[in-house]
């Protein structure tokens, strides 16, 4: 062993509530802890989890002789950002833009809420700097420096810390942001940070905002990192970036630190999926607040957009969906339906069997069903903090929750039935998380593994592997440590990208070539083993929305990107030219920080012994079930389920259908052996709570499901980027089911839209017919506002449902573009009116009579290409709920989807009415006034 390697390595990932610490000894061998992250006993969480692993006393100095370095995820970053305890930022951006990164995109994220709060600006003072450069790079205005410099004394007054300084078109040409940092650097601002260093891509608002995250998490990062190194002295330290690559300490960012923990379990998941041969995996981290999910096969999936607490970023970070459904997820009843979440406990007051006088969560219905063994869980709950938990008050709390609803419903529910109808609405909501990184991007993971980890994981993994039809479940030993183990496996990484827009041709396909040189040449070029990935974005030409595809051969990389876009729309691209957007490059070194944990497990023959037994509830009732010690597993035990396997930081719970075995390198998995059914059948005319969320949940994810397709597939900026479409689903007679939460006014008037083509084309209406309509007289809102609707029919030809999108396009003729001028005295003025055309028959669009209609008119469309694009789109996302839909029913059963649909109808009803009772108080009439104020104090009253 070499002077390196005979020293310690520690990955360290510090969450919100605990921190994890995960070493290699000298001799190579694995430990690992977790400690509160705060705790009055010591300051800092990571480097008290390192004294105690290596036997130092508390605040002792850290060995740096003994240490060949520290790998760190963290927090801080993310936590200052939700909390707003960032520096004060001052903005520098073009004038006649001052309200730009304040507008963004005008999506609307939570469009039913009636008092919208929009996230503070993360800058504390502004500054429109006089200048203008073109799309091309040519400066049109000059930079007024003597003006700017005159402005800075505001900056000063103000107190700012950091400046971010955001341009038009500086990625194409970044010499006025690079004159703006001499003149701040000049008037003593030295925390300057230039939009085009931080992202040399187009599109002002995501690179703008990401300036500004960097600029006003900075002083929060500067702060950390040097309370690090004065307790860490020469020790080499790198940290987790969210792409999945480590970085050292002076290349750490704010908008780079957003996910740096989670960032370590995808790192770790990806790395065991290898290892073992796995060709495609689902990581499932399932902890007290939230489940995160992440998919891997074969290489790592990247996004280069995400929004933040309503912060969009532009920066490249590891696909990782969040839902709010963990082991403190709030349980409840609204009189007519279960509901789980999204509201947590959190840690304290936490689960009602935490003795705080908290709310009953899915960790009490993990309790009471038998999930969780009391004794197992270290006594520091209660009043006095040295309790066990309290599973008497559990039960009471469901007694008292399961009579509340058998009152309201007339059913009998026990206590332990209520519980197992909460645990199975839970999986259902980790289930859809889990189809958005994977059914929603055109991918089958009935074949793929369930990687599970975090603390609530192992008592829900063999459900939701159940819901989803996957067949195995993998389990490793460091699952408690995960995101840690996955830091110390990470290495350390320099992303960079360009913005290119120009045609991918054969003769641009070469030219990329020395793009790519020229980026690894600014990168410092390659030193010692380092792998290099190169990656282009490619788009078909005219289109808003790229896909990132590895860049090889001309032919291979076009190839990759028709099989990824079909995968993911369903269909062909349109347009035979491909543009590329950027071009991305990734030096990756290849240093063995970590090696792959493999505990041996001894061999033996005899069958393991169980500790116990434990009341286990399964969907058939309870049965006793053995409990076994992990640690007593030999190598190839298998265990047939229904069984318990106690881990060192969780309950891990065999159901009935699968068996486990354990690996000599001490990997479980669990593969089903029998197929037990997912569905439920309807017990009788009353609508069973469980199930109808479940459904609620179920219609609502495929609307989603048609918003997600539409918003991707979509031409213009109306319905990419500001989202002003509709998608729901309607019964046989067009009255709605369920929707997305998308634009008020379309879903309003949508079923009238779908009812009228219920009543003219009646009986002709045939299987993957799909037409288009605008008539503001039979349910459109105005004619800009187009929809697609979809009939769904069973095989034996019934019709069933209708699934429809409606989306504004941002012209359908008229004397304006815009199609709505002021001054219309006859519809024809405002556009061209389409009433209920076959759009699609048999399959085949027929785009000739489209084009037709929408160019015979006496004031014609303008772009017809692009509304074509966008009809194709809308077509995209009524296909993507018919398959959702005829999912659900290959699942369900007919009968039960079609009762649930009716119960779902009635309890919308129900809600309704109660909501007129509430404002009624008991009285025959409710009067109301309301009063509200327009930007320049007019009033507005009702």
């Amino acid at each position: 062993m070499n002077t390196e390697q005979g020293k310690w390595r520690f990955a360290v990932d510090r969450g919100g509530t605990f921190t994890d610490v995960v070493g290699i000894d000298p001799a190579g061998e694995y430990h690992f802890l977790k400690l509160l992250s705060r705790s009055p006993e010591y300051d800092d969480a990571s480097i008290e989890g390192i004294r105690r692993m290596i036997g130092l006393r508390p605040g002792g100095k850290l060995p740096g002789e003994e240490i060949r370095g520290i790998r760190f995820g963290t927090t801080v970053a993310t936590n200052a950002l939700l909390e707003r305890k960032g520096c004060r930022v001052g903005l520098l951006i073009s004038a006649g833009f001052r309200d730009l990164l304040d507008i963004g995109y005008q999506s609307r994220p939570d469009i039913f809420s009636l008092c919208i709060r929009k996230p503070n600006p993360l800058y504390r003072d502004l500054i429109e700097v006089d200048e203008r450069t073109d799309r091309d790079g040519r400066i049109l205005r000059n930079l007024d420096e003597a003006r700017l410099s005159l402005d800075l004394e505001g900056f000063r007054k103000s107190g700012i810390e950091a400046v971010a300084v955001v341009l038009m078109h500086s990625w194409r040409n970044p010499a006025h942001e690079l004159k703006c940092a001499e003149i701040l650097k000049d008037q003593g601002f030295s925390a300057v940070f230039l939009s085009h260093r931080t992202s040399n891509l187009i599109k002002i608002v995501g690179r703008g905002q990401s300036t500004l995250v960097d600029a006003y998490l900075s002083l929060a990062l500067t702060e950390y990192l040097e309370g690090i190194k004065k307790q860490t002295g020469d020790i080499p330290l790198a940290f987790m970036q969210s792409s999945g690559g480590l970085c050292p300490p002076e290349a750490f960012s704010g908008r780079r630190a957003i996910l740096s923990g989670p960032a370590g379990g995808v790192i770790a998941v990806s790395r065991i999926a290898e290892e073992a041969g796995i060709r495609g995996v689902v990581g499932f981290d399932m902890g007290g607040t939230s489940t995160d999910v992440c998919r891997f096969d074969g290489r790592l999936e990247r996004i280069c957009e995400k929004t933040v607490e309503g912060i969009p970023l532009q920066t490249e970070m590891l696909n990782i969906v969040t839902v709010a459904a963990g082991g403190g997820s709030i349980l409840g009843f609204d009189g007519a339906k279960m509901t789980v979440g999204p509201e947590s406990a959190g840690s304290f007051p936490g689960p009602a069997c935490y003795g705080f006088g908290g709310p009953l969560t899915v960790t009490d219905a993990n309790l009471l069903t038998g999930r969780i063994i009391p004794e197992q869980f270290p006594a520091t709950f209660g009043p006095d903090r040295n309790s066990p938990l309290d599973a008497s008050c559990t039960r009471e709390r469901f007694r008292a929750l399961a009579d509340a609803i058998n009152r309201s419903l007339g059913t009998g529910l026990s206590p332990e039935e209520a519980a197992m109808g909460f645990l199975r609405i839970a999986n259902e909501r980790m289930a859809m998380a889990i189809k958005e990184i994977s059914v929603s991007r055109g991918v089958d993971i009935r074949d793929y593994a369930l990687l599970c980890f975090g603390g609530a994981g192992g008592q829900h993994a063999c459900s939701l592997a159940t819901l989803l039809e996957m067949d195995q479940v993998v389990i490793h030993p460091l699952g408690s440590v995960m995101s840690a183990y996955g830091i110390g496996l990470a290495e350390p990484a320099t992303r960079e990208a360009r913005t290119i827009l120009t045609p991918f041709t054969r003769e641009g396909h070469a030219e990329l070539e020395g793009i790519f040189a020229e980026l690894e040449a600014g990168m410092g070029g390659r030193h010692g083993e380092c792998r290099v990935r190169r990656e282009i974005d490619l788009r078909p030409t005219g289109t808003e929305s790229f896909i990132t595809v590895a860049y090889g051969g001309f032919d291979e990389t076009i190839g990759e990107f028709m099989e990824q876009y079909r995968r993911l729309f369903g269909i062909s691209p349109e347009a035979v030219r491909l543009e590329t957007v950027n071009a991305r490059i990734e030096m990756e070194e290849q240093t063995g920080f970590f090696h792959p944990y493999h505990k041996r497990r001894r061999e033996d023959s005899a069958a393991p012994r169980p500790v116990g037994r434990q009341r286990l509830f399964c969907n058939d009732g309870p049965v006793d079930a053995p409990v076994y010690l992990r640690e007593d597993l030999p190598a190839h035990a298998k265990i047939q389920g229904p069984a318990l396997i106690i881990d060192r930081s969780t309950t891990i719970v065999v159901d009935p259908s699968f068996e486990a075995e354990i690996a000599n390198t001490g990997i479980m998995t669990m593969r089903r052996v029998s197929q037990e059914s997912a569905a439920l059948a309807v017990r009788s005319e009353k609508a069973d709570p469980v199930l109808l969320e479940v459904f609620n949940n179920l219609f609502m994810a495929t609307a989603t499901e048609m918003g997600t397709t539409l918003q991707n597939t979509s031409h213009s900026v109306n319905m990419k980027e500001r989202l002003d479409f509709s998608c729901a689903v309607f019964d046989a007679e067009g009255n709605l089911v369920a929707n997305a939460p998308h634009i008020p006014v379309h879903l309003g008037a949508m079923s009238d839209t779908v009812r009228a083509i219920v009543e003219e084309k009646g009986d002709s209406l045939k299987p993957g017919d799909i037409y288009l309509s605008n008539n503001p007289y039979r349910g459109g809102s105005h004619l800009p506002d187009m929809t697609v609707v979809c009939p769904v029919f069973t095989e034996a030809g019934r019709l069933i449902f209708f699934t429809a999108a409606r989306g504004h396009h941002s012209d359908v003729g008229g004397t304006t573009p815009g199609s709505m001028p002021p001054s219309a005295s006859h519809i024809s003025e405002e556009g061209v009116l389409v009433d209920n055309l076959l759009l699609v028959r048999e399959g085949v669009f027929r785009e000739e009579e489209l084009r037709a209609i929408l160019s015979g008119h006496r004031y014609p469309v303008r772009n017809i290409t692009e509304r074509i694009a966008d009809f194709r789109a809308q077509i995209a996302a009524c296909h993507k709920g018919m398959a959702e839909l005829t999912g659900v029913i290959s699942r369900y059963g007919l009968e039960t989807v079609m009762a649930y649909m009716g119960f779902i109808q009635e309890n919308a009803g129900q809600e309704t009415r109660r909501m007129l009772l509430r404002l009624l108080k008991g009285k025959e009439e409710f009067h109301g006034r309301w009063e509200d104020y327009l930007d320049d104090g007019t009033i507005i009253s009702a």
